[in-house]
């Protein structure tokens, strides 16, 4: 009997007999029921027993199952590392043949990665590659990798040479974004001489390598070379004469650089344009010395060749025949006097202003030192203040002393020249003149 059913009668017999007890039928029938449930409870308890033992023998298959995967997977590991094992020899063997067999190889990829970076830095500043940009890219590529090249690569460094080459021959017209000499980009049709000159509208252009582009020169060349490049510019076939830059843009750009005329008188200061106030004021009397001096030789001849009854005062013989014609009969000694004074005045006048010039040709390289002077002042002072390391510095007192010392020689030079043929011509219509006043005090002596 189950410990259960032994509890239920026990406290069936200890329950007092009362007027309110149950009947000995009820009583049957409450141990019938607890024997129900205390069979149902076994057959339940039976069926959970034979589910476990069913599922502890499905988990023993499921794990003899597992152990046999696992024991077949470690004997296909064991293959496969065996196999990995024996692979890795092989590899090894076949990388120390392939390294034995490309040892040669290896020195010519190294030549052809070398060639690349060469050909990309000649491509790279070429304004041929405003027209064709992506050659960089596939040269810097190939410079830069670490990879053996292939046949491709190799033919592509080649073919970029023989572009190059045969793009340096050839005069390319094309329409690309030009920055122009206002800041402005806008695309305009350039004129591509070879890999040497670009113009556009007749401006000269500048290829600049780090943006692809072109731009116009602030200062451009001499107008006889910018006509020449508008003239092939509006050609169509022919022969046509064009400026070239051989050293592909270094130049024009210097060019941009160079000061110009305005610019070389700006830097020699105050000095520099006192000296070309002189030579300007020494040039005005020159010129009109020389008309002064070309229109009393004509003169001069004209009364001449009119005769003694001329006597003008326009000119300066006819104001020595009126000398000679004056009142009363004068004697030898008074007329000689008389001629010797107006030759002296009419020397003077001849030679007016060939004392300016003298002056001016003498004081204008003395004013040329000065500014040298000032110059070098200026260079020491910016020396002591902040050494030699930076030569901008230093190049504002040079320059005012080699630019003033310049202005000084050039205004000297042409004054110096000019003063000696105007005195040579002025002494040549003295003695001219001279000759004339002697005829006239021999004729007026012999009558």
């Amino acid at each position: 009997m189950k410990a259960r059913d032994l509890m239920l009668l026990a406290v069936l017999a200890v329950v007092p007999p009362g007027p309110s007890m149950a009947a000995a039928g009820d009583i049957d029938e409450l141990i019938e029921q607890v024997r129900r449930e205390a069979t149902q409870e076994l057959r339940y308890g039976k069926e959970r027993e034979q589910r476990f033992l069913e599922e502890q023998q499905r988990q023993q298959a499921l794990l003899q199952q597992a152990r046999k995967e696992r024991d077949a997977l470690n004997r296909e590991a064991d293959l496969l590392r065996a196999r990995y094992e024996s692979n890795e020899k092989e590899i090894l063997a076949h990388r120390e043949a392939l390294a034995e067999a490309s040892a040669e190889l290896g020195d010519l990829f190294a030549v052809v990665r070398q060639a690349a970076l060469a050909a990309n830095n000649v491509v790279e500043t070429s304004m041929v590659s405003a027209q064709h940009p992506d050659r960089t890219a596939l040269l810097t590529r190939l410079g830069k990798s670490e990879r053996t090249p292939s046949l491709d690569d190799i033919r592509s460094i080649w073919l970029a040479a023989l572009t190059e080459i045969s793009e340096a021959g050839k005069v390319v017209r094309l329409e690309v974004p030009v920055i122009t000499g206002e800041g402005d980009e806008r695309p305009l049709p350039v004129l591509r001489v070879g890999v040497y000159t670009a113009t556009s509208d007749g401006r000269f252009l500048r290829y600049l390598p780090e943006a692809q582009k072109f731009v116009e020169l602030r200062r451009q060349p001499p107008a006889r070379f910018r006509s020449m490049a508008a003239d092939l510019q509006e050609a169509d076939d022919g022969i046509r004469a064009v400026p070239l830059d051989p050293s592909k843009g270094a130049i024009l750009a210097l060019l941009v650089q160079t000061p110009d005329l305005q610019e070389q008188v700006a830097q020699g200061g105050v000095i520099g344009y006192i000296i070309l106030l002189l030579g300007l004021v020494g040039l005005v009397i020159v010129a009109e010395r020389f008309i002064g001096l070309w229109l009393a030789g004509r003169r001069i001849g004209r009364a001449a060749a009119a005769g003694d009854e001329a006597v003008a005062e326009d000119n300066a013989l006819g104001r020595l025949r009126k000398v000679v014609a004056g009142p009363g009969r004068q004697g030898a000694d008074a007329l000689g006097v008389q001629l010797d004074e107006q030759m002296a005045l009419e020397s003077a006048r001849l030679q007016r202003g060939l004392a300016t010039v003298a002056v001016l040709a003498a004081v204008s390289p003395l004013l040329g030192l000065l500014g040298t002077v000032t110059g070098m002042i200026q260079t020491f002072q910016s020396i002591t203040l902040f050494g030699t390391g930076d030569p901008k510095l230093m190049s504002g007192g040079i320059s005012e002393a080699l630019i003033t010392t310049q202005l000084g020689l050039s205004v000297a030079i042409p004054l110096v020249l000019l003063h000696s043929l105007l005195t040579g011509r002025a002494n040549a219509v003295i003695d001219t003149l001279g000759k004339h006043a002697s005829e006239l005090y021999a004729r007026h002596v012999a009558g």
